[in-house]
């Protein structure tokens, strides 16, 4: 049975989806990182324990994910998203307000409740109402790579700038807000969405309901998730600090007028060129069954890791930045591999689930890698997140090779040239 569509209409609606959740992204992981760059200030006002604030944020942001993922399924991924908005924005005023300890726990806890929303929430927003979801989710992942990337810098530069470290939650809450208000009033209309559904052309949906699960497949795919969660957590810690040791100021010039700032900047040029993986891997997801090529990424990123803990000046720009942009690639690639594997009713919960083992467990690769860095030296936190990423690769190898029965598999997708494409996947 045909269900009605009108082209405009769904059009408007993928629109719409992709233009909030770029923006929601972008937003989660600027937050997630402020506190990196500005938290020597924020030492000086709270003492020691702002860091065990900070940790409390990252775990919030972690675990938050099923809970996030469950009322996104109760109450609708929309009405979840405008919540994001709306938590985030207050948590990082509460941030930036705060004048004691247990303020600034709040404004942390509840910073990192708003930005857990997003990942489980957006992605099945993109998965039930786009009818290209591995696309959009590359170019969703892009912007959440640009956000990582110019975080440290907007928030030093608006330190530097301003004279406070209050100032960079400050100054994002009202847009953060201003855009949670744009979508409570904008209307995003699922019924006609061709994500969840089968195209009125017969072709076959990414996001088609399966009869049972795969449990073993999506056993050792998330446990892949999770040691590439650890692997991310420890390179993302690790990475401004040996950047900044081991490139001289000849390779960046101009680093803020601060040498301090050359660690930092030289990161975020290897997060923007990293972050194209999330496209190119939305691209090549699309065309292929993804096991393969999951696989292919932590093979690959074995050897660039430990090049990059040996590596200096350009060779390490070169080297960092080809190690980011398969980092970033494999989030887009494991978005698709659940949408695809993941029955329908459960999708949500499987996307929550991917995101509380990547960041909120694998967020102890933060601890780890202190550990590691005292112990062994700054060298050994490559080691480790090298360690991590032989991990993934073994399961996701094993979900490679992991078999189920027929229908179980999921449809392979038509070519690309037999979609009517939507415009604004167009490139």
């Amino acid at each position: 049975m045909e269900h009605d569509s009108n082209p405009a209409s769904e059009q408007r609606t993928e629109r719409s989806i992709l233009f909030f959740t770029c923006a929601a992204h972008a937003l989660t992981h600027i937050y997630m990182v402020i506190y990196s760059a500005v938290i020597v200030r924020m030492n000086q006002d709270f003492g020691e324990k702002v860091y065990w604030y900070a940790t409390i944020c990252v775990i919030v942001f972690g675990m938050g994910s099923i809970p996030a993922s469950y009322l996104g399924e109760k109450l609708g991924e929309k009405r979840l998203l405008v919540a994001f908005f709306l938590l985030t924005a207050a948590g990082g005023a509460s941030v930036g307000l705060a004048h004691s300890t247990w303020q600034l726990a709040f404004g942390m806890t509840l910073l990192g409740l708003g930005a857990s929303i997003f990942h489980p929430v957006g992605n099945t927003l993109i998965a039930k109402g786009i009818r290209l979801p591995g696309r959009a989710m590359g170019v969703n992942g892009l912007w959440g790579s640009i956000g990582e990337a110019i975080g440290p810098i907007l928030a030093g530069g608006l330190t530097a700038w301003l004279g406070s470290w209050r100032y960079p939650y400050l100054v994002l809450t009202l847009p953060t807000l201003a855009i949670g208000l744009w979508l409570a009033v904008t209307r995003i209309d699922l019924k006609h969405a061709t994500g969840g559904t089968t195209a009125t052309t017969g072709a076959p949906s990414l996001a088609r309901p399966l009869r049972r699960a795969p449990v073993a497949l999506l056993t050792f795919l998330l446990l892949a998730m999770m040691c590439g969660g650890f692997q991310l957590w420890i390179v993302k810690t690790t990475l401004p600090e040996f950047v900044g040791k081991s490139t001289s100021s000849g390779l960046l010039p101009v680093s803020l007028g601060n040498p301090e700032f050359l660690g930092p900047a030289v990161t975020s040029i290897m997060y923007l060129v990293g972050g194209t993986g999330q496209l190119v891997a939305g691209r090549v997801v699309h065309r292929r069954e993804g096991r393969g090529v999951y696989a292919l990424v932590f093979l690959v990123s074995i050897p660039l890791i430990l090049l990059t803990a040996r590596l200096t000046n350009l060779p390490l720009l070169v080297t960092g930045s080809l190690m980011a942009l398969l980092m970033f690639s494999a989030q887009p690639i494991e978005n698709v591999l659940l949408a695809r594997f993941a029955p329908a009713s459960w999708k949500s919960f499987f996307f929550g689930l991917k995101f509380t083992l990547a960041f909120g467990v694998g967020g102890l690769g933060v601890r780890l890698c202190g550990w590691a860095r005292q112990g062994y030296g700054l060298d050994a936190t490559f080691n480790l997140a090298t360690a991590f990423c032989a991990a993934a690769l073994f399961f996701a190898l094993l979900a490679l090779l992991a078999k189920s029965n027929r229908q179980l598999e999921p449809e392979v997708l038509p070519p690309i040239a037999s979609l009517p494409e939507p415009r604004l996947l167009k490139q």
